[in-house]
């Protein structure tokens, strides 16, 4: 193994004893000769001998490179660094602990790790404290879905520690028996088995307990292997601990990623498969983006370990700052701007990076905002290489049918470019796929594949790396991470258990419906169209169209973490924060769509509404879920009640008041183009921000999350819908008293009344609640609510009542 990997290797297993002292905490024991972590390190990895062993490693200098990491323990020298290896894991692990100062918080097996939302300061606002996460939970052990929840009352004890020991073991006994094993691939095995066990356990238990082990032994691997890069060929000591610009934080992003998806010009007539292909565009932009970063990582022979943080299209890399670096960077900025222009330009990948310091991590924000000027720049130069070059954009003579962009394959009507077709085959395949890998620019990858400049993507496991779709983290010798980008593509399968039936009976439902769109047999497997999603909707047939925006994240990330007594902006919170963000618009919004069963108890669903939302939820479509936003479609009724749903569990994830939501839903016929619908919703999405964040915008208002749910006595506009939906279909309420109301409100709203014309709609109101009272009293009595001008109910009238009128009715 290549020495630069082998202290990477050291450096991410340099704290894993802390699990081994926390779960053997108070016991004698003659396995270590004192009862540091750093000798249970060194235990770990010579009971893990035979493991090292088979990827060439020296089990008792790793044990002893990865052990002595504490400069500072002058009454313990044999845990200090003598070897250049050694203090390169040690400085890695110094520069990765800014975090840690205070004195301790108790029994280390018994203090949790605090949400690393709890440390933002946002809008004068802190995060709720006093909570903690339980590192063993009703799901299992260790990290999955509906996991990464605060309680006020955590699971953390000895024994606990003692179960999460007993997963690690066991992955890495299955990672042992690997039939084949890579050295990156026994790194990237470790880290997985180290996510899933550690991303709910306190690095440090003595100061500040609110980044995770997983977190900090990630970023320390990240910082060693560059450092060492940056050194060549065996430093000494004294020129590792002299500081310099040794480091670069390199920032991509790709521009144009929201006109380059939905600009599909054959939305309207259904071209190429617009239901397939849009998830493929969205999985495309993903994949160039990860493409871009692991091509840069593996040039300089660094792992997807220093990709620290990224996600929506952009990412950042920690490299070392050399020229081999530099030069990589000009050939990856070349190379990309090449791969843009035979794709029309549409999509701009742009590439920045600052050199800094190791002191420079006790600022990081500061770094990561000189880096952010840099990409700034870099934006005002796209294409820079054209400057040297007489290349240019070519136009086809006939553009193809369904992007407008790239040349057809064939000079017929209709035809499409190679990269539509591609699409289209891509999003076919989705539904069957729960892998994405990488492959060498030159190897036989799988078709379809997607080719970028420095790697090919397909749908298969990869030679160089794989990205597993679901939270699966078993370790099978080959490099692989976690990291669900294909979202979610509802099928004629979902179709059939949402409505009870057969094959032959949906398939003589669309076809009586004309909903059938391509000609294609309708198998179980089969995408559903746009137009087969709003006919499933309960009510009247309408696509919805939901797009969400985490509020505030780049206060979060720029000064949330400096409060008035202390600055906490240490990398390691900062890439902790990332990740949590990451984890929830990336794996918890996909299992709320494909198993809302698992969020039953969390989010007090009885057993009916349970079943209910497992047989609609699924039907929805993910155009894109990561970074801090999302884009769905589907059915409006499910959409909705699935937004309502999603964003009170990011309120229980985050437990933050000024970490927020906000977005639009809209309803669409689904001839509508997408890029119309997107405007529409990007609109909305702007309305609700202005009107003070925290809000939905939907049928011509922007409410706050808070008036949609039940406080104390008052309902909330959800259960306002619901009575006057059963109120509609047990005719005490008829649809013209509805819309009469809707009239009511929109004289009291309109502009230019004094305050007494504005109140004119009372004792209109009042004649026309007559009518319900000779029906109902009850109900009668609670719309006599909407007298009051000021009652939510009826500020937000038009959003209730039409909301329930489209529930009734079909169109």
């Amino acid at each position: 193994m290549e020495t630069g990997l082998q202290v990477a290797l050291a450096a991410l297993i340099h704290d894993v004893g802390k699990l081994f002292s926390r779960a053997r905490w108070g016991e004698g024991d003659s396995e270590v000769p004192d009862r540091t972590h750093t000798a249970y390190t060194a235990l770990f990895v010579r009971r893990h001998a035979s493991l090292f062993r088979r990827v060439g490693l020296d089990p008792e200098a790793l044990a002893q490179t990865a052990s002595r990491h504490h400069e500072g323990w002058r009454d313990r020298p044999q845990y200090q660094p003598s070897r250049p290896e050694e203090w390169c894991v040690a400085l890695a692990d110094t520069y990765a602990s800014r975090e840690r100062e205070g004195e301790g918080g108790g029994s280390p097996p018994e203090v949790p790790l605090r949400p690393i939302f709890s440390q933002l300061r946002l809008q004068g606002q802190e995060g709720t404290g006093g909570l903690g996460y339980s590192p063993v939970h009703a799901l299992g052990e260790g990290l999955s879905p509906g996991s990464p929840y605060p309680e006020e009352r955590p699971n953390v004890r000895k024994e606990v520690y003692g179960r999460l020991l007993e997963r690690l073991e066991a992955r890495l006994a299955a990672l042992e028996k690997a039939p084949a094993l890579s050295p990156e691939g026994l790194l990237m095995g470790l880290a997985a088995a180290f996510q899933e066990v550690l991303s709910l356990v306190p690095a440090d238990t003595q100061s500040e307990a609110d980044v995770s082990l997983f977190d900090h032994l990630r970023l320390t691997a990240a910082i060693a292997h560059a450092l060492w890069r940056y050194h060549k060929d065996a430093p000494s000591p004294e020129a590792l601990r002299r500081d310099g610009e040794k480091f670069l934080l390199v920032v991509g992003d790709l521009g144009g990623i929201q006109g380059h998806i939905y600009r599909i010009a054959g939305a309207e007539t259904g071209v190429g498969g617009i239901a397939k292909r849009l998830r493929a565009r969205s999985l495309e932009v993903s994949l160039a983006a990860e493409a871009m970063a692991l091509g840069l990582l593996q040039a300089l022979g660094l792992t997807p370990l220093n990709r620290i943080m990224g996600a929506g299209g952009k990412f950042y890399l920690l490299l070392p700052n050399t020229k081999e670096a530099q030069r990589a960077l000009e050939e990856a900025r070349e190379a990309w701007g090449r791969w843009a222009l035979e794709g029309g330009a549409s999509l701009l990948p742009h590439l920045a990076a600052v050199p800094f310091k190791g002191e420079e991590f006790h600022d990081f924000p500061e770094v990561l905002k000189r880096a952010h000027r840099e990409l700034a720049l870099a934006k005002l130069r796209p294409l820079a290489f054209l400057q040297r070059t007489e290349e240019g954009v070519r136009r086809a003579l006939r553009p193809c049918a369904a992007c407008g962009l790239r040349p057809a394959q064939e000079d017929e009507p209709g035809s499409l470019c190679g990269g539509c077709a591609r699409e289209k085959e891509l999003g076919g395949l989705l539904p069957r796929r729960d892998r994405v890998g990488f492959f060498p620019k030159m190897a036989q990858a799988p078709r379809p594949f997607l080719d970028f400049p420095p790697l090919r993507v397909a749908l298969e496991p990869g030679e160089v790396h794989t990205y597993r779709a679901r939270a699966d983290f078993a370790p099978d010798g080959t490099s692989f991470e976690v990291k669900p980008l294909l979202g979610h593509l509802p099928t004629v399968e979902d179709a059939l258990r949402a409505k009870g039936w057969d094959l032959e009976t949906y398939e003589r439902w669309v076809r009586e419906e004309g909903l059938w769109e391509e000609d294609e047999e309708i198998a179980l497997e089969r995408p559903l169209t746009f137009s087969e999603l709003a006919a499933l909707s309960e009510g009247v047939p309408y696509l919805g169209g939901l797009l969400l925006d985490a509020d505030r994240m780049g206060e979060a990330f720029a000064t949330g973490f400096r409060g008035e007594t202390r600055d906490l902006s240490t990398p390691s919170r900062i890439a902790a924060l990332s990740r949590f963000l990451e984890w929830f618009f990336s794996v918890e919004v996909l299992e709320l769509l494909r198993d809302p069963a698992r969020y039953a108890g969390r989010l007090g669903w009885d057993r009916l509404e349970a079943n209910r939302k497992a047989l609609r939820y699924p039907l929805l479509y993910s155009v894109y879920s990561g970074g801090d936003d999302l884009f769905l479609l589907g059915p409006w009724d499910a959409l909705l009640d699935f937004a309502l749903d999603l964003e009170r569990l990011y309120r229980l994830y985050t437990r933050h008041p000024a970490l927020t939501l906000s977005g639009a839903f809209l309803l669409f016929a689904p001839k509508t183009p997408v890029p119309q619908m997107a405007r529409a919703l990007q609109e909305g999405e702007k309305r609700a921000k202005e009107a003070g964040r925290g809000r939905l915008f939907l049928f011509g208002q922007a409410v706050a999350w808070e008036e949609f749910r039940r406080r104390e006595e008052r309902q909330g506009l959800k259960e306002w819908q619901e009575d006057l939906r059963r109120d509609l279909e047990g005719e005490r309420v008829s649809k013209a008293q509805a819309y009469r109301w809707l009239r009511l409100w929109q004289e009291h709203m309109r502009e230019g009344l004094d305050e007494a014309e504005r109140m004119r709609y009372k004792p209109l109101l009042a004649y026309a609640l007559r009518r319900v009272r000779e029906e109902d009293a009850g109900a009668w009595e609670r719309y006599l609510r909407l007298l009051d001008h000021q009652d939510p109910a009826w500020v937000h009238l038009p959003v209730w009542v039409q909301w329930a009128l489209y529930r009734e009715r079909r169109a």
